[in-house]
């Protein structure tokens, strides 16, 4: 079992919360903005926390209609953390694609999303934007990406990004996404993402976002949680510990989850 700090069951899956509770140890479900009206965003913040188990927890992604909204609007539901944008330009910054870095709207959020305790999550950003992030607040995390030094995607992150981001404390979660890995993505891909970073920067920081729900371009064989204790044979082969292996897999997030 491994704990998942980004899937997108909560807007792309087809039923209740129930179903994918049992088979992750925590997990984050982003709620993806997309081209939901206002009112649909509020009425899947009422479906989060009527359906939520206990070990679920609340991600916003492009939370852009903060701006209309209010952060009181979604504050009371606790989120873990909150991207700005979704790869494009919106209301708040400028994403991946379009690396225009942060609007006055996008600093004034990430200073009130800290006051509430609510992470920046960097996912979608642009590196500029990203550097402007850093300069606010040690708030910061990634909740699914993968390196760059290893394969070169836009949404993927160059090294000293992922320094920043464990200078501030904060998670990263490696991705399951086929293009973020590697031009022929396999499981092991997965393990070598994870294993980059941790012999950089040390275990501490590091787990699984798996974006389940959310793509559709997965590894062969690796499309749910059940098949992910296929990975810890990677693990073991590479000489990792049982510690660091639960960590991982399940300790990182479980921690950081509980420091919020």
């Amino acid at each position: 079992m491994i704990a998942d700090f980004h899937n997108d069951y909560l807007t792309e899956g087809g039923g209740a919360l129930s179903g994918i509770a049992e088979k992750a140890e925590q997990s984050v479900c982003a709620l993806y903005r997309g081209n939901r009206s206002d009112g649909q965003i509020g009425e899947l913040l009422a479906r989060f926390a009527r359906e939520r188990a206990e070990n679920q927890f609340l991600g916003l992604e492009d939370a852009g209609y903060i701006c209309r909204t209010g952060i009181e609007s979604v504050a009371p539901y606790a989120p873990v953390y909150a991207s700005l944008t979704w790869n494009y330009e919106n209301e708040l910054a400028g994403g991946c694609l379009e690396d225009t870095g942060l609007k006055r709207a996008g600093r004034e959020a990430v200073l009130r999303f800290t006051e509430c305790g609510i992470a920046i999550d960097c996912a979608h950003l642009g590196k500029r934007a990203f550097s402007q992030v850093i300069e606010l607040t040690d708030k910061v995390v990634d909740s699914h990406t993968c390196a760059a030094a290893l394969y070169p995607h836009r949404r993927n992150l160059e090294d000293w990004q992922i320094g920043e981001i464990v200078r501030c404390g904060g998670l990263i979660g490696i991705a399951f996404v086929g293009a973020f890995l590697s031009e022929c993505p396999t499981a092991e891909d997965i393990f070598r993402h994870t294993d980059h970073c941790v012999q950089k920067f040390g275990c501490k920081n590091f787990c699984f976002g798996t974006d389940f729900f959310g793509t559709k371009d997965l590894p062969d064989g690796l499309a749910s949680y059940e098949a992910c204790d296929g990975l810890r044979g990677f693990f073991i082969k590479a000489g990792y510990s049982a510690e660091d292996i639960k960590r991982i897999f399940i300790g990182n997030l479980r921690d950081f989850i509980c420091k919020k």
